[in-house]
């Protein structure tokens, strides 16, 4: 059982301002910061939780990850402890209500995509960072209320929460069970090591919850439930809800494939496509913007919520939901940015990087001349005779016609702007040398390889590689665009 507070009780130096919801982990309530003037969402949890040694432990370990994630669409948390038996959790109040709430199948589709988007940037967000959310369901995306200036945000609360459920299902009262397999994945129900893409699915099954008023495998018997996760076809959204595209079905079949190496790449791919069924086009991009910075205080109306875990009503009769994070309340405004555009301008260093393309063409046209001339009667001699032993001369000459193929292309590839000619001239200064190999050790000493020639070739190498591979070249083949290769 959990500790039931009064009005202006103090707990843990919180002064309680009322209930905001009750569940099967235990009570939160709307509290008053001892030091600062700030609402924060105290959740207690029932005693049978905190004397579990082993579920305090994780208790914490789960706080302290969840603590972590700095993220607009979260709930952060302000801090945790123990008192008189109870652990508890301070989290960031929300004014407002949660998904649960919604007037089911009044939902317009457009609120519920941005709601699902949202939660879904959030849910990447902490996948980023290893953490996954394990039981996303409506009454766990709360909706801050609009306000002057603010439009409605998604903000996902109950991070970790689940991983204790699973380690002590016996703790969770069964109207709380029900309804988290109503969003479970299959591999979450088939004991499976769970990934991402476990929460993707969840999401889709919010959305189809959101929009149909119930989720896609409703029935009173929990073993009906799971068996239609795992073993169902996903029934179509369309047909409970006339004004879905038909698009959006295909788009939710695939979110909740059986399958997780079947689905989504990303809670962000999914979402995207799902806007992109309605709308023929990706949605409106957000530029993500750190967390506001404002003043530490946060007046939030008193109000009625529920908790993540129960849908009780507040004594005040108005609704709120937890919400957290410690430095604002305030919802930072997207700032519609417009995509940088590439920068089409010549910038410095065009006359490097055109020596660069004529040397590299010359040193090219050297190399080629060095593996044809001295070898002229080499190619007569099989012409005339065709028993002349050509294996000595077989090995330089391959790598140094090699190398001049790549040179001049590579050369041509610079004069175009294109990136990829840098690794042609490098790959063909780099079989020139190689093709000096056999000379070295005079398997292969045609004249015209070695003298004045060959320290006139080096050179040419030399200022070759220098000049393509300088900075001022990157920065001209930089400017040519995203063309470019």
């Amino acid at each position: 059982m959990v500790q039931q507070l009064e009005v202006n009780e103090s707990f843990a130096d919180y002064l309680i301002e009322g209930v905001l919801g009750r569940g099967g982990m235990g009570t939160v309530y709307l509290a008053q910061h001892p030091r600062l003037p700030r609402r924060v969402a105290l959740k207690l949890l029932n005693r049978e939780v905190s004397a579990d040694p082993e579920l305090r432990r994780r208790f914490e370990q789960e706080a302290n990850v969840v603590a972590r994630l700095d993220h607009p669409g979260i709930v952060g948390i302000h801090d945790r402890g123990t008192h008189d038996g109870h652990l508890w959790i301070a989290m960031q109040y929300i004014h407002g209500s949660d998904a649960a709430r919604l007037t089911p199948r009044e939902v317009p589709i457009d609120r519920a995509l941005r709601i699902v988007a949202e939660t879904g940037a959030a849910l990447d967000y902490a996948h980023s960072r290893g953490v996954l959310h394990r039981d996303i369901k409506p009454a766990n995306i709360l909706l801050a209320a609009p306000d002057t200036g603010r439009a409605e945000r998604a903000v996902l609360t109950d991070f970790g929460i689940a991983r204790l459920l699973d380690s002590n299902t016996q703790l969770t009262s069964s109207g709380t069970f029900h309804a988290t397999l109503a969003y479970a994945s299959p591999e979450q129900l088939s004991g499976e090591k769970v990934d991402h893409r476990s929460d993707q699915y969840s999401l889709a099954c919010t959305l189809f919850t959101l929009l149909a008023g119930h989720p896609p495998f409703a029935a009173t018997n929990p073993g009906q439930v799971v068996a239609g996760h795992i073993s169902k076809p996903v029934p179509r959204l369309s047909a409970a809800r006339p004004d879905a595209p038909p698009m959006l079905d295909e788009v939710i079949f695939r979110a909740m494939a059986k399958r997780p190496e079947e689905r989504f790449g990303s809670c962000r791919e999914f979402t995207s496509a799902a806007w992109e069924s309605r709308h023929g086009r990706p949605a409106p991009a957000r530029t993500a913007v750190a967390p506001v910075r404002v003043a530490p205080t946060a007046v939030n109306q008193h109000g009625q919520s529920q908790s993540p875990h129960g849908r009780d009503q507040s004594p005040h009769g108005q609704s709120s939901s937890p919400r957290g994070q410690g430095q604002a309340t305030a919802t930072p405004v997207a700032a519609h940015t417009p995509a940088p555009q590439p920068d089409r301008r010549t910038p410095s260093g065009r006359g490097t990087a055109l020596a660069a393309c004529v040397l590299a063409l010359l040193f090219g046209c050297w190399a080629a001349w060095v593996v044809a001339y001295p070898r002229a009667h080499v190619v007569r001699g099989v012409l005339r005779y065709r028993d002349l032993d050509i294996a000595p001369y077989a090995a330089g000459g391959a790598a140094a016609a090699g190398a001049a193929f790549l040179l001049i292309g590579g050369a041509v590839l610079l004069l175009a702007r294109k990136r990829f000619g840098r690794a042609m001239v490098v790959l063909g200064s780099a079989g020139f040398l190689a093709s000096l190999v056999p000379v070295r050790f005079h398997y292969d000493s045609p004249n015209g390889t070695t003298g004045l020639s060959m320290v006139a070739g080096l050179v040419l190498l030399v200022l070759t590689l220098l000049l393509t591979l300088s900075t001022p070249t990157a920065r001209w083949l930089r400017g040519g665009g995203s063309t470019h290769r």
